[in-house]
């Protein structure tokens, strides 16, 4: 969801697309049919972080939750739709090529801020990614959150999702704490605000099953959508495989060819090779004793640490590690539902 490239020019009012658009598939002019529903709530969803959307945006992140919308429209369908169904029209604004509920245009502003700072913390973040994408074990790293999507505050950390082999995701997570911290950049969990830093909240084992059913909602499913590949693209793609059966029952994403993303990484022949080597140092029947030692010591840290009246998800397995003590994500789908 980069405005950099994906910002094409939205026709203006009252002036026609290059070429006919194919008719709508339910409702008429003037009306409300599931594709402008869908359109609406898109915008709906993004404003609840203070963020308009280019047309583009919409339609690659496509809200279904709520209008029931069963396929992927067209991008001249959405572009059509934004700019002559009068139903749209009474509802939301645009600026700059940037679409708004009604009266919220002073929010186009706050957007060009945030992606000039989101540039920032990316060139932070790739800093970073290749001291923690070497790391045995570790097959994914993706941007998540505000980072994402270019929505960052001056505040704002960077969120990282991990994907790791199976049965070393506590090894895995260990070495990315020991790591980040060495290079200053390991948000802690005492941290109420860290800009700047790493924040490793979410693990994920290569090949486990679809994440919890309690997080499958439209806001985590936003989330995943929005999910930019910093390392090991193949594995975020494959996770988001698995999950696609849910995430597509709230957002409708069109299918892009397997390209690899501007900011993934591609690991050198040397940093391959020493990973390899140190994986196999850490292969059976020591690298089950180190994992089990792994995962008791961290679980003993978790429950220090761990404050009760913080009421977030804490999530502790073998397949998904996930440490979101003041998650918005219950708040964002309530507000979005009402």
């Amino acid at each position: 969801m980069r405005d950099s490239y994906l910002t094409p020019a939205s026709p203006s009012k009252g002036e026609e697309p290059t070429s006919n658009p194919p008719p709508y598939e339910g409702g008429v002019r003037g009306g409300s049919s599931q594709l402008e529903q869908s359109i609406f709530d898109t915008i709906r969803f993004f404003d609840l972080y203070e963020m308009p959307v280019t047309v583009t945006q919409i339609w690659e992140h496509l809200v279904v939750s709520s209008s029931g919308y069963d396929h992927h429209p067209s991008l001249q369908e959405v572009q059509h739709a934004l700019a002559f169904n009068s139903w749209l029209v009474e509802r939301i604004g645009s600026q700059w090529g940037y679409y708004f509920l009604s009266g919220k245009q002073h929010l186009v502003r706050v957007r060009l801020t945030r992606h000039a700072i989101a540039q920032q913390k990316w060139k932070i973040m790739l800093r970073c990614a290749p001291f923690l994408a070497w790391l045995p074990f570790v097959r994914g790293l993706a941007g998540s959150g505000s980072l994402a999507i270019d929505n960052t505050k001056d505040s704002s950390d960077l969120d990282v999702l991990v994907i790791t082999q199976q049965g070393r995701i506590w090894t895995a997570r260990l070495l990315l704490l020991l790591v980040s911290g060495l290079l200053g950049r390991r948000r802690r969990y005492y941290d109420r605000n860290a800009p700047d830093m790493v924040c490793l909240n979410h693990y994920v084992a290569q090949g486990s099953i679809p994440v919890s059913t309690e997080i499958q909602n439209v806001a985590m499913a936003m989330q995943y959508a929005c999910l930019v590949p910093i390392y090991g693209d193949y594995a975020v793609r494959k996770f988001m495989q698995r999950n696609a059966f849910w995430i597509d029952q709230h957002v409708r994403m069109p299918v892009h060819p397997d390209v690899r993303h501007a900011y993934t990484i591609v690991p050198s022949g040397i940093a391959r090779f020493l990973k390899r080597e140190m994986e196999s140092l850490l292969s059976e029947p020591l690298g089950d004793y180190i994992e089990e030692m792994a995962e008791y010591f961290q679980r003993w840290m978790v429950r220090r640490h761990q404050d009760f009246s913080r009421p977030g998800r804490i999530a502790l397995s073998s397949s998904e590690l996930a440490f979101h003590p003041d998650t918005k994500m219950p708040a964002i789908v309530q507000a979005f539902e009402k």
